[in-house]
Order: C-alpha cells, then sequence, then structure tokens
C-alpha cells in the first residue's frame, strides 16, 4: 500500500507540472526563443497532428506547412515585423529572413519528435551559405548588367517604385507616360548612374527612391517613418540605382 501511495505521489507533481507549464501557451502567446517554441508546438497540437507531423519525411513535413502553419508563426509570432523576442532571437543568431525561421522551428520540432540531434549551428550554416551564395550570384548579374550601361547613354524611366500621382499612373497604364534622361556619370562600386533627366510626363517629376526610416529607441531598431520618396524633377541631375533605367536603343 505505501508502495502505490509513493508512486502516485511521484506522478501527480509531474502531470501537474507539466499542465502548468502549457498553461502560458495561448493562442495569442509569442514564443521568445527555440525552445520555446517547439514546447509551443507541444503542448497546442493535438496528439494526433503531431505523430502526424513526426511520421512523415523532414523534408515533406516540414514543406508541407510551409504556407499554412509556417505563414502563422512569420505571422503572429511578428517574424516580419521584426518587433518580437523570438525573431530577435534569430537575427542574433545570424538568420535574418521570416521564411527561414518559420523553416528552422518547423525542422527542429520535427527533429525532437523523432529524437534526433536538432543541429541548430548546422541549419543556421546551411542558411548563411544559400544567403551567402545567392547574394554573390545577385552581384555578378548586377555587375554585368551595369556594364550596359556608358556616359552619353539615352534611358528610359522604369517607375519601380511608384507614381507621384493617378493621374501618371493612369498615363503610364496607358502607355503616354513616358521619362527619358542622358546618363552624364557612372560609379561602378555603387553600380549607380548619374542621370539629367530630359523628360517627364508629370510636372512632379519621378519617385526614385521609397523607403522606411528606421532608428534606435531603447537598444531597438523601429520604423519611425514609413514609405519616404525621393523625387525627382526635369532638368534635374541625380545619382539613382541603375535598376530603375532601361537603355533606349
Amino acid at each position: 500500500m505505501n508502495k502505490i501511495l509513493l508512486v502516485l505521489f511521484l506522478t501527480f507533481p509531474i502531470l501537474g507540472n507539466a499542465q502548468t507549464n502549457c498553461e502560458k501557451y495561448t493562442d495569442k502567446y509569442i514564443p521568445i526563443d527555440l525552445n520555446d517554441a517547439i514546447t509551443f508546438f507541444e503542448c497546442k497540437w493535438p496528439k494526433e497532428d503531431l505523430d502526424n507531423f513526426k511520421n512523415k519525411d523532414e523534408n515533406t513535413a516540414t514543406t508541407e506547412l510551409h504556407f499554412g502553419t509556417g505563414m502563422s508563426i512569420r505571422n503572429n509570432w511578428k517574424l516580419w515585423a521584426g518587433t518580437s523576442d523570438i525573431s530577435k532571437y534569430f537575427r542574433d543568431l545570424g538568420i535574418h529572413h521570416p521564411d527561414d525561421m518559420s523553416s528552422i522551428i518547423l525542422t527542429s520540432l520535427h527533429r525532437k519528435l523523432n529524437e534526433k540531434p536538432i543541429e541548430l549551428e548546422n541549419q543556421i550554416k546551411y542558411y548563411q551559405d544559400y544567403w551567402a551564395e545567392s547574394e554573390k550570384k545577385q552581384k555578378d548579374r548586377q555587375k554585368e548588367e551595369f556594364s550596359e550601361f556608358k556616359i552619353g547613354d539615352k534611358v528610359e524611366f522604369s517607375y519601380d517604385y511608384d507614381f507621384v500621382s493617378k493621374k501618371q499612373e493612369k498615363k503610364w497604364m496607358d502607355d503616354k507616360c513616358y521619362a527619358t534622361g542622358i546618363i552624364v556619370g557612372l560609379n561602378k562600386e555603387k553600380l549607380e548612374v548619374q542621370v539629367k533627366l530630359k523628360k517627364s510626363c508629370d510636372r512632379k517629376g519621378i519617385i526614385i527612391l521609397k523607403y522606411d526610416v528606421w532608428d534606435k529607441i531603447d537598444g531597438d531598431y523601429q520604423k519611425i517613418e514609413e514609405d519616404k520618396i525621393e523625387i525627382m524633377k526635369k532638368g534635374e541631375i541625380r545619382w539613382t540605382s541603375y535598376e530603375l533605367w532601361d537603355v533606349v536603343e
């Protein structure tokens, strides 16, 4: 009898702790790190869903959830906004893209359920190597494209950012809005062209840059201004990305 009571005594606290540990994982809870994220799913998902995920091949299991659960992770855990603790956790590890963050979470969950090593360092290296190679290919492509521009070339604006007005947008949609200029300078290091704007279909000019302004507040970078624009008007000479222009034959 004493042995039975002892077993019950040891069992109930364990069950009680497990229940308590899961109580904090509400639907709106945002984990703070990878271990917390794994525990979140272990607590929130029904055993049937966990087993179904566990018993699939790792690549199949994680790929199938990329646009469902993965999207929910990226949006609800504020990975795109970059304002949550778990977003900062991954950025500190050298992982910056939300897709990579959610993939690491799902991969790590799958490995833990299957009692395999998570190998976080190897996962991080995989994505860092991928982006390094991708960046190298992009730079090589950009250098090749930039080499096509010469001083004196006539170029046409591509309206990649936005329009200064609805009227300008409508004229562009009707194929009646052209902005052209002459290249007067080249910067091979920055891949920029210096253009004198000779023609614009709108007196307000063209948008040559659109960006958000961030500032460090209380140790964290926060967006203080959104969609700030720079405008170039007819007759002005400005440096811009070469990608905004096409050479006119």
